[in-house]
């Protein structure tokens, strides 16, 4: 299909969205990852569940990155600019939360440096988090266990980048090409790599295609269920079924605006950063006090209030102004 005029419209509900990924990841976080907190097994399952949220992160991420490449009109000179403003967006945000978490683990080795599984701050430890490199060393570890998906994140910018132009000119042939070979890659690869996760974020992709009117509704669809099964194939099924919500209510209600969920998707971003770092470190000191089921509730539910809160600041002195600086790099 001929490629069509730029479409400069907000998906309203998409800040929706982010907010549900970044509470089902606290949740997890929160409820599943403190040692000795939560034994209970049924409520250990069931709060797992909120771990794909993740995924649901990457789904939205491969709708929402062609989708701005393409209503800014990118082409392959614009590779350069495309990363500046990438990293003018995330980069600050994500080297305020590394120093916090630095600031905290060193307290911590320094106050209760018997603590098993104790992270070593190393200069080159800290080093490696700069280009998101830890994946390739080994015997190093994030310093915030949500960072291996920025990683991941950051790959997919590469990938899209050098697939987009292929993507949105190639014909029928050449694009179903393109999709069998995003489903090969995907053998190549761990959890910890871009190519592991390749069909998740594909589903965002097909849905750009789809909205942008560069493909069919016919090979929407088809590709769309092939892609599921093969996803259903490889993955959980849950991880599954959060990667299927996005693409849901961005096919049926695009503009459904859910007031609570909005307003905390527009700071989604550092909510994800810091909740591990301040949030799950706030509810581990005090899961030593917790020893009845009301105040493990009370722990928890003053770990979300901690993390939403310190993550709105985070918003306003950092994510928001590199918002700003990001909108104002334009492509030649």
């Amino acid at each position: 299909m001929s490629r069509i005029e730029p479409i400069n419209a907000h998906v309203t509900i998409l800040d929706s969205l982010r907010a549900f990924a970044a509470l089902s990841v606290c949740t997890f976080h929160f409820v599943c990852t403190t040692t000795g907190f939560i034994n209970t097994k049924w409520i250990l399952s069931l709060f797992s569940i909120g771990q794909y949220g993740v995924q649901t992160f990457f789904v939205i991420s491969g709708f929402v990155i062609p989708w701005s490449m393409y209503n800014a009109g990118f082409k392959i000179k614009n590779f350069f600019s495309f990363f500046l403003k990438r990293l003018s967006r995330l980069e600050p945000p994500y080297l305020f939360s590394l120093t916090i978490a630095i600031v905290i683990l060193f307290l911590r080795n320094t106050y209760y440096s018997q603590i098993p599984g104790s992270i070593n701050l190393s200069g080159m430890q800290i080093f490696l988090h700069f280009g998101y490199l830890i994946p390739f060393f080994e015997n190093y570890k994030w310093l915030n266990v949500v960072y291996w998906t920025l990683a991941v994140e950051f790959q997919y910018y590469f990938f899209m980048a050098l697939l987009f132009l292929p993507l949105i000119k190639s014909k029928l042939m050449m694009r179903y090409c393109i999709y069998l070979m995003i489903f090969g890659l995907s053998f190549f690869s761990d959890r910890e790599f871009l190519l592991y996760w390749l069909p998740i974020f594909f589903l965002g992709v097909l849905l750009f295609l789809k909205m942008t009117n560069l493909i069919s509704s016919k090979e929407y669809f088809v590709v769309t269920l092939f892609t599921l099964c093969f996803s259903f194939y490889k993955y959980p099924p849950l991880l599954v079924v959060f990667s299927i919500l996005p693409v849901l209510f961005v096919l049926f209600y695009k503009n459904l605006k859910i007031y609570i969920l909005d307003g905390i998707g527009k700071f989604s971003y550092s909510l994800y950063l810091v909740h591990t770092i301040i949030g799950a470190t706030f509810i581990n000191v005090l899961s030593h006090y917790a020893d009845t089921i009301l105040l493990k509730i009370v722990v928890i539910l003053f770990g979300f209030l901690i993390s939403i809160l310190s993550s709105w600041i985070t918003y306003r002195i950092v994510e928001k102004p590199s918002k700003r600086l990001s909108a104002s790099i334009k492509y030649k």
